[in-house]
């Protein structure tokens, strides 16, 4: 038996093909490829284990049973003897089940996949080191369901990288940032959200007409790929980098958004927080406090931060001063004292219209100053970062905030909730749920855990139970009591309510929203894929698009395209349907829902290769998933029989397991 300290010297290497190694002996040889595959699939599994039925049909998909389980015995007693002989101690058996040690190997994915969540630039670098090359790059078995599953696997975590790499060009200085768009465009040359990133940097940098060739070459790609136009995104950028003068692009300083991009990123000037003690101390206190805010604030990729705000020119009028970028919000603040105990006032006003967008105050003690700090620092960022997307959505929310805990919980589990994993929305629903244990009556709270729980059920992290989605309504139903004239509430409550199969109330309940509020987004989406269930296509189309334009690119983005492939799919234009899809899936390869009707619109336009594809994506991800369950498990059911036969039916031809 092999000691504890060589055998958690193992590494197994999946991105770029396929390789174990062993630090005190380098890189193990093993015979054949099924030895190897079957390594890189066990890696990749829960617990790091499967059955031996499904390794045998997986591998030898083309025999008959007893053949293929005889193939799998003879390919393990191969590969252990080659483990054995290298005095590596990784691989288990326990009566059907075929693992791994999960404490005696490293996994280049799980290295990778688990770094993706980093805020800074650094931490995020070194998760992205580990993606050397496509995910088992050449292997292939000419085994259908391996290669499937390795070619799924492969477009998803394409996916992960592309959109981690464009969030570190993001976050890194502009130079760094280029060159990073060049790689993302090499790894990806149909992207459109890659072309999108590098114009956004070249006008940062004043390098406008740099920017109109990109935009061009997009469009040129998309044509002959595609045969489509660019994006209302893209075209929006385009056309604002036409309209800018040469001199306003060259006066910008580098780290400042284009101006088709500071709706999305907007400029936060961080001011000096005025020391009310008069004690002199306090403004060691004050600056540390101001700094620690600015690092936060720049640790996120949706913002230019600006350390002070623009100087004036000697006739007052900040917009003559040369070479600065005006912000367009001011975040400012006051200290205060009271023995040992400290208050800080934080506001954030709108530069432009002087509208107090957000404030809130926090009391501490100066004992524990720089713990205090940090505590600031971290919820003026998600407190920043909510009121923001609000902003950008054009509402402002009516329900009380409550206390300071319940308003911390909430705002952290917004946070968890906007990045739409299943890991981070059960973090979200465990958030909310001590939300709701500390202010039982909070509308804020409620609201929050119900749309946590319906998107949970929606991604697959929360099993669809009546118990759940009842509670998800009944939460709405409390926060729509509450403040009866609040449209998030409304909109959550339709949600819910869509996930329970009422679909006329849940019309209702966004039709009630849209009402208060002409220019919510989220209203004018899930009431697109409200009708697009009931049929009404037209409708559904038109919504969808209204959703598009009023939220512009955001956190939710993928939601309304979804929405408008569930209209397309409805509709019979697969070909714009397919499309729609693919960009959901793209933004997000985690949602089921939108994979699947990536597999039905493939298969309907007879692209079943791709169907097929799709089929192994979802399935890599819901292993349980089948067309028994799958309507209204995983999917809501099309109210109209022959569409909702209709969407079962290319499911069962791109490959979609009967039961």
């Amino acid at each position: 038996m092999q000691s504890e300290d060589s055998v958690a010297a193992s590494k197994i290497s999946l991105f770029g093909g396929f390789r174990i190694e062993k630090e005190t002996v380098g890189p193990l040889w093993l015979t054949g490829k099924r030895g190897p595959a079957i390594i890189a699939y066990l890696a990749r599994c829960p617990g790091m284990a499967a059955t031996r039925e499904r390794l045998a049909d997986l591998l030898w998909s083309d025999s008959d049973s007893e053949h293929s389980r005889n193939s799998l015995r003879q390919t393990l007693s191969v590969l252990r003897r080659d483990l054995s002989r290298a005095g590596v101690d990784i691989l288990h058996s326990r009566r059907e089940l075929i693992g791994l040690r999960p404490d005696a190997v490293r996994v280049d994915v799980e290295e990778f996949e688990s770094g993706l969540s980093a805020r800074s630039a650094p931490e995020l670098e070194t998760a992205l080191a580990h993606y050397t090359g496509p995910f088992l790059d050449g292997v292939y078995l000419g085994s259908n369901a391996f290669d499937d599953w390795a070619a799924a696997e492969r477009d998803r975590l394409l996916g992960r990288a592309l959109e981690s790499f464009e969030k570190l060009a993001r976050l890194v200085d502009t130079e760094a940032g280029l060159a990073l768009a060049d790689r993302i465009l090499a790894m990806d040359p149909t992207r459109e959200e890659s072309y999108r990133l590098k114009m956004e940097l070249l006008a940062a940098c004043g390098q406008r007409d740099r920017a109109i060739r990109t935009y061009e070459a997009c469009r040129s790609m998309l044509k002959k790929e595609f045969g489509v136009e660019t994006s209302p995104e893209t075209r929006a950028l385009w056309q604002s980098l036409l309209s800018a003068a040469d001199t306003t692009s060259n006066l910008q300083p580098a780290n400042a958004a284009p101006a088709g991009q500071r709706s999305r990123r907007p400029s936060i000037s961080v001011a000096d927080f005025v020391n009310l003690t008069g004690k002199r101390g306090d403004d060691f206190f004050a600056r540390g406090l101001v700094q620690d805010i600015t690092t936060a604030l720049s640790e996120v990729a949706d913002y230019v931060v600006l350390s002070a705000l623009p100087s004036k020119d000697k006739s007052g009028d900040e917009s003559k001063t040369p070479g600065m970028l005006r912000p367009r919000y001011m975040l400012s603040g006051s200290i205060q004292r009271s023995g040992n105990g400290l208050r800080v006032n934080v506001q954030l006003v709108d530069a432009g219209s002087g509208h107090n967008v957000w404030a809130q105050k926090f009391d501490g003690h100066s004992e524990n100053a720089l713990e205090f700090q940090d505590r600031i620092a971290r919820s003026v960022v998600l407190a920043v970062t909510l009121e923001l997307q609000l902003t950008n959505w054009k509402v402002r929310d009516k329900s009380p905030p409550g206390a300071p805990e319940v308003r911390r919980l909430v705002n952290e589990a917004l946070m968890k909730y906007f990045e739409m994993t299943r890991d981070s929305l059960l973090v979200g629903i465990e958030l909310a749920e001590k939300a709701v244990s500390v202010g039982p009556d909070n509308a804020r709270a409620q609201r929050t855990l119900s749309i946590a729980i319906s998107m949970g059920v929606a991604f697959g992290a929360l099993p669809r139970e009546p118990g759940q989605i009842e509670r998800a309504v009944e939460l709405a139903e409390a926060a729509v009591r509450a403040v009866p004239d609040d449209e998030i509430a409304r909109c959550i409550l339709s949600f819910a309510l869509e996930s329970s199969g009422r679909i006329d109330e849940a019309i209702a309940e966004c039709q009630h929203a849209i009402s208060l509020n002409p220019s919510y987004p989220s209203g004018h989406g899930d009431i697109s894929m409200l009708f697009a269930l009931r049929g009404q296509v037209s409708e559904a189309v038109r919504e969808a698009n209204e959703a598009i334009r009023l939220g512009t690119y955001d956190v939710i983005d993928f939601w309304r395209h979804h929405g408008l492939a569930v209209a397309l799919f409805a509709g019979g234009d697969n070909r714009r349907a397919l499309e729609a899809a693919r960009k959901v899936v793209r933004t997000k390869p985690g949602f089921v829902r939108g994979a699947l009707y990536w597999a039905a619109a493939a298969s309907a336009t007879g692209n079943n290769e791709e169907a097929t594809r799709a089929i192994h994506h979802c399935l890599s991800q819901l292993p349980h998933l089948n067309l028994g369950n799958v309507c209204p498990g995983f999917v809501p059911r099309y109210v109209k029989d022959h569409h909702h036969a209709r969407f079962l039916e290319m499911l069962s031809r791109a490959g979609l397991p009967a039961s």
